[in-house]
C-alpha cells in the first residue's frame, strides 16, 4: 500500500501527504518502521516533512535536506537542522561535517536524481559503522507498465510510477545493482503490492491474451508497486560476492515458491478437468438413455398410427380419450422438442 497525497487544491506541493498512519503498512510506514526509534538520521529529500514529523515523534533526531525553500520550511518544523539546496550539488562535506547517522533516508528520491550512486556514495561517510540506508523507489516493472507497452504507450503522469520528474527507473535488479556499486549490502528487501487494475498506469486489458495476463499476475516482480530497502555498509568485495551469491539464492527459492504455487493451480485444474470429464460421461450418458426412449416412442408411435389408420375416425377419438394414449402422445411431443 502506497500512501497519497492530500487533498488540498491545486496549490498544495506536489509532494505532500497526509500524516503517515504507522499502521497502515505503507511504504512510508514501512520506512519509519525500518529506521527504528530514538535513531539519528539524515533525511534527504524531506518534501512538506511528513516523514520527519513521524520519525521525530518516535524520539528520532532529523537533519533534513530539500531542494524546495517552501517545503523545506514546512519540514524544518520537524527537523532539528534543516539544508535547503540540491543533494547532488550541495557541498555535504561541509554541511555535515563531522556529523555521523544511524540511518540515512531517500525515500522516493533515487528516481528523481541524474547521479544516485555517486550521492549513495557521497553519502556514506555519514553513516556510523553500524548505519544503514533505508531506501524505497517505485518499480517500473509493474505489470501494468509492462502491458501499457505492449499497446506502446509510455505515458508520463503528475505522480505514480511514471511520474514525470523521473530522472531514473528501477526495477528489482536494478536497485540491487546499484547497491552493489555504492558498496551497500542487501540485508532486507520488502516489497509493496499494487493490483494491476489499482494502478494508475492504464492499458487496454481486452487486447491482452488470458495467457499474458496470467503470467504477468503470476509474477510477484510484476506485482511489486515499489521496493523498500536496508541496506548497510560492505565494503569489501569479498562480502559484497556473498551478498550477490545469496540474492541468487533468494532468487532461486523465489521461483521454486512460483513453481509450487504453478503446481497446486495445476493440480486444481486437473481436479477440475477431471469434473468436467465425469460431466461429459454423464451427459453422454444421458443423451443415451434419452435416444433410446425416443426410438422406443417411435415405434409405439408407429403402432398407434398404423392403429389410426385402420379405424374409423370416431373410434380412434374415442380411444385418444384413455388417459395412457394421450400421455404417450405428450411425452413423444416433449422429447421431440427437447
Amino acid at each position: 500500500m502506497t500512501d497519497t497525497p492530500t487533498e488540498q487544491g491545486n496549490s498544495a506541493p506536489r509532494y505532500d501527504f497526509e500524516r503517515i498512519d504507522l499502521d497502515s503498512g505503507s511504504v512510508h510506514a514501512d520506512v519509519v518502521g525500518l529506521v527504528g526509534e530514538s535513531r539519528r538520521v539524515l533525511e534527504v529529500g524531506t518534501a512538506t516533512g511528513y516523514m520527519s514529523r513521524a520519525l521525530t515523534e518516535r524520539g528520532c533526531e532529523v537533519v533534513g535536506i530539500e531542494l524546495d525553500p517552501d517545503m523545506a520550511e514546512r519540514a524544518g518544523e520537524f527537523c532539528e537542522r534543516m539544508i535547503v539546496g540540491d543533494a547532488e550539488t550541495l557541498d555535504l562535506e561541509h554541511e555535515l561535517e563531522g556529523e555521523r547517522f544511524d540511518a540515512i533516508v531517500t525515500a522516493d528520491v533515487l528516481e528523481h536524481l541524474k547521479e544516485p550512486l555517486r550521492l549513495l556514495q557521497r553519502l556514506r561517510p555519514f553513516l556510523k559503522a553500524d548505519g544503514y540506508f533505508v531506501i524505497s523507489v517505485p518499480n517500473v516493472a509493474h505489470g501494468s507498465v509492462r502491458l501499457a507497452l505492449l499497446s506502446g504507450r509510455f505515458d508520463y503522469q503528475d505522480i505514480g510510477l511514471l511520474d514525470s520528474t523521473h530522472l531514473r527507473f528501477f526495477t528489482r535488479e536494478t536497485l540491487e545493482q546499484l547497491l552493489d556499486e555504492a558498496e551497500l549490502g542487501l540485508a532486507e528487501l520488502r516489497r509493496h503490492e499494487r493490483t494491476l487494475e489499482a494502478s494508475e498506469v492504464r492499458f487496454n486489458a481486452d487486447a491482452i491474451s488470458p495467457e499474458v495476463m496470467e503470467e504477468v499476475n503470476g509474477d510477484p516482480d510484476a506485482r511489486t508497486y515499489q521496493y523498500v530497502a536496508k541496506a548497510i555498509l560492505m565494503p569489501q568485495e569479498g562480502l559484497r560476492e556473498i551478498q550477490r551469491r545469496l540474492r541468487e539464492v533468494a532468487e532461486l527459492r523465489l521461483r521454486a515458491e512460483r513453481a509450487e504455487e504453478l503446481e497446486g493451480r495445476l493440480a486444481e485444474l486437473v481436479g477440475r478437468e477431471a469434473e468436467l470429464r465425469q460431466a461429459l460421461i454423464d451427459a453422454h450418458d444421458q443423451l443415451l438413455r434419452r435416444d433410446q426412449e425416443i426410438a422406443e416412442m417411435t415405434v409405439q408411435v408407429s403402432k398407434i398410427e398404423r392403429i389410426k389408420a385402420s379405424l374409423p375416425g370416431r373410434l380412434y377419438l374415442a380411444l385418444r380419450r384413455f388417459p395412457g394414449v394421450r400421455a404417450l402422445e405428450r411425452r413423444v411431443k416433449t422429447l421431440l422438442s427437447g
